[in-house]
């Protein structure tokens, strides 16, 4: 057996390609052939230098501060217009609107008719008549003779102004105080009475001096006013610094006088009794027979004061 038979076959190396020896046969042909392998790369060069060279040709790109600035003020823009829109359309909105309403009938136009109603409604009626004295208190005047009730002849007085008493043992007069401190006295005059009618006589203080006078509607009587500033001296012995009175004629022979004063050494409101004083004056009445009739004196009457 040939021994390189039983020798292990091996793979010859790949030959290398064949060369010419120096000056024989075809001369060496330069390595142009393998110029495209060797500058395969060269296309992204020039690639690269078409880019640098052409960038200089398009449009300057803007740097990201110049974009800003651009969308900033855009936005500006878009803002300052939709503010002169907005404008732009109340004040259209406000002129259409007085265009149209001259030609649309107005409220005053359009409005019916109202009737008053002259009946008075029933709260009306009740407001009417309420009695501004309902919660006041009846008082008799009492006759200085007897002691005694007159009847048919009362007046009324607030709630919180006490009972009156008699000013003395005789009982001339009764009296209690008022709420800004003044002193209330009523009498009786005239016949059958302690004190004389005051018609046809002056009205002076127990000390003789005259008082001022005129006459004065109170309820349903012409009375006669009489005022003092002066100090002066009661009949029951008070002393006062400031009095004013009215004398009510009552029947052609009876007569009540009511007046109220400050008494000496007190400091009182005479102005705001002076207002009750006259809603007291106006609660006088005399339901026994009928009233006389209202006379003028010619001249005022006796002495005030008790």
């Amino acid at each position: 057996m040939d021994d390189s038979a039983q020798q292990p076959q091996t793979v010859p190396p790949p030959e290398p390609p064949p060369t010419n020896p120096p000056g024989v046969g075809v001369p060496e042909v330069p390595a142009v052939s393998q110029a495209p392998l060797t500058y395969e790369e060269t296309p992204e060069i020039i690639t690269d230098a078409q880019d640098i060279k052409e960038e200089p040709k398009g449009e300057n790109k803007a740097s990201p501060t110049q974009n800003d600035g651009k969308k900033r003020s855009g936005s500006c823009l878009k803002t300052v217009g939709i503010i002169v829109l907005v404008a732009l359309l109340f004040v259209g909105g406000i002129w259409l609107s007085s265009f149209v309403r001259q030609f649309l009938p107005s409220a005053a136009s359009t409005a019916k008719p109202t009737t008053v109603n002259s009946t008075p409604t029933p709260s009306t009626i009740i407001s009417a008549n309420v009695d501004p004295y309902a919660t006041w208190k009846s008082y008799d005047v009492v006759s200085g003779v007897t002691k005694l009730p007159i009847p048919g002849l009362q007046f009324k007085l607030p709630p919180d102004v006490l009972s009156p008493i008699c000013d003395n043992s005789s009982c001339v007069s009764q009296g209690t105080y008022l709420p800004g401190g003044t002193r209330l006295t009523v009498a009786a005059r005239g016949a059958g009475q302690s004190l004389r009618d005051f018609r046809g006589t002056v009205i002076t203080d127990a000390n003789g001096i005259p008082m001022p006078t005129k006459l004065l509607p109170v309820g349903d009587f012409s009375a006669t006013e009489y005022d003092s500033s002066v100090s002066g001296q009661t009949i029951s012995g008070y002393a006062f610094t400031q009095m004013r009175g009215v004398m009510i004629p009552i029947t052609d022979s009876l007569s009540v006088e009511v007046n109220h004063f400050t008494p000496s050494g007190i400091t009182a409101d005479f102005a705001a009794d002076d207002t009750l004083f006259n809603s007291i004056a106006n609660t006088f009445t005399y339901t026994a027979s009928t009233p006389s009739v209202r006379v003028t004196p010619t001249s005022t009457a006796t002495s005030s004061g008790y």
